[in-house]
């Protein structure tokens, strides 16, 4: 059971009973969920406002626990799982899984509204891009340890390959230090260069939900990368999928709900720097008896 508590401390219950009868609402109208470890998914719900204006969006960022990219595999479906019940018990017609770690687990998520992941959509735009053979890939760990990734291109494209690697630093210095270019820009060197020195490489999948916030920052250091946000390929992907199954909200008037479960004043920040400027912020307490004993 989760137990959720706002600014106010007013106790919310998830209820099995409401979660089955959701759907009963007017479809239509209902908002898209989106989930993160934290600030990075705001990058999805930039493109959410940018290819479908008139849709509502409520956005649960765990920065409490993040980054889920150091945690174990049962942590992460176990945390995840809790989000998506979060943003179900709020009456969600889909659900965006920004967190590509997340994304690394989604056949092990229990969920009833339909979930996008992230993932796909990356391999997808890379495959798009270009024909080159390999496909820079930064992540966090255990998104490049699942393998997904390659799994996946492997699937879509037998002849491409990633060259990958993994950063335990850099989505927590995003989160927390983006101020601190020096330090930033050494994280983005540890995290690329190890890439570059690998193999011949034009494009780079930016394959955690927070790189995207420095995107202009890789840019400048890396001006011969062509940077893939797989951000934009999953936002088409529901949009198509609301188009065809007429889902879209016709009423055109966006509201943005978020909430997080620490820092307040990182979202701030990375909101304004994303610039999405009409929100309603939310602080709340993700509980579980069990797994925090």
């Amino acid at each position: 059971m989760i137990k959720l508590y706002d600014d106010q401390t007013e106790k919310l219950m998830i209820n099995d009973e409401s979660r089955n009868e959701m759907m009963d609402l007017s479809e239509k109208s209902l908002p898209i969920g989106v989930m993160d470890s934290g600030v990075g998914g705001l990058t999805v719900v930039r493109e959410i406002t940018k290819l479908l204006p008139g849709e509502d969006v409520i956005y649960f960022g765990d920065s409490k626990r993040m980054p889920y990219g150091n945690r174990s595999e049962k942590e992460i479906v176990f945390l995840a799982d809790k989000i998506i019940e979060f943003l179900e018990e709020k009456k969600v017609k889909a659900i965006l899984l920004a967190c590509n770690t997340v994304s690394s687990q989604i056949e092990k998520l229990i969920h009833k509204v339909p979930v996008f992941g992230i993932i796909e959509a990356g391999c997808i735009a890379a495959i798009e891009s270009s024909d080159a053979a390999n496909i820079g890939l930064i992540a966090t760990v255990a998104t490049v340890k699942s393998g997904v990734y390659d799994r996946t291109l492997r699937q879509m494209d037998s002849r491409r390959s990633f060259i990958s690697n993994d950063s335990r630093k850099l989505p927590q210095v995003i989160n927390d230090q983006l101020k601190h270019k020096y330090l930033l820009n050494k994280h983005i060197h540890e995290c690329i260069d190890p890439i570059l020195e690998k193999g011949d490489i034009n494009e780079l999948i930016m394959g955690c939900s927070h790189f995207p916030i420095i995107e202009n920052e890789i840019a400048e250091l890396y001006p011969g990368l062509k940077l893939i946000n797989p951000a934009n390929k999953q936002v088409q992907m529901l949009k198509d999928y609301l188009e065809e199954n007429d889902l879209l909200n016709p009423t055109k008037m966006r509201n943005i709900e978020i909430f997080t479960t620490a820092r307040i004043n990182e979202f701030k920040e990375a909101l304004d720097r994303l610039n999405i400027v009409e929100y309603e912020l939310n602080k709340v307490a993700l509980l579980d008896e069990d797994y925090e004993k």
